[in-house]
């Protein structure tokens, strides 16, 4: 069993405000909803979900603490049906700032955003920055976030207490059942506001144009994702800040296909540059490159140029290019080629090729009309 403070990413003397900041978040993260058809994230999820249905309760905490096990462990139970069975006051606990009737009114998390960027391969050899402008929502000026037309905190919903949700008991035959739905009145917020703001209509928060200059390190990949820290929608009633994530994607480059830190890129050849070898000037990524083409090389034959390629991720070293040859057929030829390439397949001790059909091949190339 993976160690439960491991998997909420906190240490042992965390606090109760830290298991939970740390598993909302997390939760957030793996939640299916957010990841549909992913089943690591569900499964991550499920992890998740199980080390804060032990470390939010102090009894259950303070027996893992003691014995290294859970109290499932022993019960032959375990799972995230145990968590959403018997801990739902947890996961309200974790969401909604409290239990049943005992949510914190007006507290509201700010959201995680996301924004897309890209960068050419070029860029990816020496890394660079990007200014990413995008909307968010913030606490109102206005209202000082309070959603109130003269800034004051809104009355507490008298229907639900506060907090946000209606508890109705019914018995059962396995016992007293108890349920919570969302309060009608004031549609789960815990408050009620009678005199909106002018400026944000009591939505308490109002969109801005924001804008956030991020370093794009070198060696990154399409579908990689830079964490902005507390540059997501501002929450509101002391709730936390989202961050913002940018997704960047590499522009594909004609020239070279890349696989990791290696590039590939092919080369034309003549004939005669195959049959005697050659120097050649290749374009390199970054710079121009010369490389050495052996006598007698056969098409699709490669060469490696050591550190042509790109770096891995915040690395400085590259890696290779990997040049594949093409030699090029001329599709028209002279009478004088033609009569070289015969002496030469005839010095060779090569049969001369006649072509197809009755006449040479050549003979038809060269057929007067």
């Amino acid at each position: 069993m993976s160690d439960l403070y491991s998997v909420l990413g906190v240490s042992r003397s965390a606090s109760a405000d830290d298991i939970k900041s740390a598993y909302r978040k997390l939760a957030r993260q793996y939640h299916p909803d957010v990841n549909p058809n992913n089943p690591e994230a569900e499964e991550k999820f499920k992890e998740v979900s199980q080390a804060y249905s032990v470390l939010s309760d102090p009894d259950k905490r303070a027996h893992y603490d003691r014995t290294g096990q859970t109290e499932d462990s022993f019960q032959g139970g375990g799972g995230a049906a145990d968590f959403f069975a018997g801990g739902m006051q947890d996961f309200f606990t974790a969401f909604m700032g409290g239990g049943f009737g005992q949510r914190r009114p007006g507290v509201v998390d700010g959201d995680d955003l996301r924004a897309d960027e890209s960068v050419t391969l070029k860029e990816v050899l020496t890394g660079t920055e990007r200014t990413v402008r995008y909307r968010r929502q913030k606490a109102c000026g206005t209202c000082n976030g309070m959603g109130t037309a003269n800034g004051l905190a809104p009355e507490t919903c008298k229907n639900c207490g506060g907090s946000g949700r209606v508890v109705q008991t019914r018995q059962t035959f396995m016992g007293a059942m108890q349920t919570a739905t969302t309060c009608p009145v004031c549609q789960g917020n815990g408050f009620v506001i009678k005199d909106p703001c002018k400026t944000c209509h009591g939505k308490r928060r109002v969109v801005e144009e924001s804008e956030v200059t991020v370093k794009i390190p070198s060696g990154i990949e399409s579908g990689m994702n830079i964490r902005v820290s507390g540059m997501g929608s501002e929450g509101v009633g002391g709730g936390a800040t989202g961050d913002l994530y940018i997704s960047v994607e590499v522009d594909e480059d004609e020239r070279f296909l890349r696989e990791g830190t290696t590039l590939y890129t092919q080369i034309d050849l003549t004939i005669a540059q195959a049959l005697l070898g050659d120097k050649i000037q290749i374009e390199g990524l970054d710079e121009p490159m010369e490389i050495s083409i052996d006598k007698g090389t056969q098409p699709g034959e490669r060469f490696r140029v050591k550190n042509g390629g790109l770096p891995p991720l915040h690395g400085t070293s590259r890696g290779d290019l990997i040049i594949e040859t093409r030699v090029s057929i001329p599709k028209k030829i002279s009478e004088a080629q033609v009569k070289l390439i015969k002496e030469f397949a005839e010095l060779g001790g090569e049969p001369i090729p006649q072509g197809p059909g009755k006449e040479g091949f050549l003979d038809k190339l060269f057929k007067k009309k």
